[in-house]
């Protein structure tokens, strides 16, 4: 048994408009930037990503929250493992900018620690060590 993770529509939809308006936030601070935008304006778009994980991490709250004790246990054991991995990798890098590697935006961090869930998933597929 390998259940997946999420199955309801509504956080799925959310998700992906918070992605929306993480990357356009994102492109939108680098743009203003290069065509001069205010800085009240550039320091909006500059926040607006970190609100939208707060809320993405909100909503993988509460819909953890809603699941059984299993597919919770095995839940949070496949994000542990992502968020392991994903803090393991952003300080080897930023370690290695020291000899030469290209410095790499710490917002960076976060699409790798779902990219990294989305890795563990399959993976992991019980609640043992």
């Amino acid at each position: 048994m390998n259940p997946t993770w999420p199955t309801n529509w509504r956080y799925t939809l959310g998700a992906i408009a918070a992605w929306i308006l993480f990357l356009a936030c994102v492109m939108g601070v680098t743009a203003g930037r290069a065509y001069g935008w205010p800085l009240p304006v550039l320091i909006t778009l500059a926040l607006v990503p970190a609100v939208t994980v707060a809320l993405q991490f909100r909503a993988a709250y509460r819909l953890i929250a809603a699941q059984d004790e299993f597919v919770r246990a095995l839940t949070l054991k496949r994000m542990v493992v992502a968020a392991a991995g994903a803090i393991t990798l952003a300080t080897a890098w930023s370690v290695m900018e020291f000899i030469g590697l290209p410095r790499l935006p710490a917002w960076l961090i976060y699409p790798l620690f779902w990219g990294l869930f989305g890795i563990a998933t399959p993976l992991i597929r019980d609640t043992r060590a």
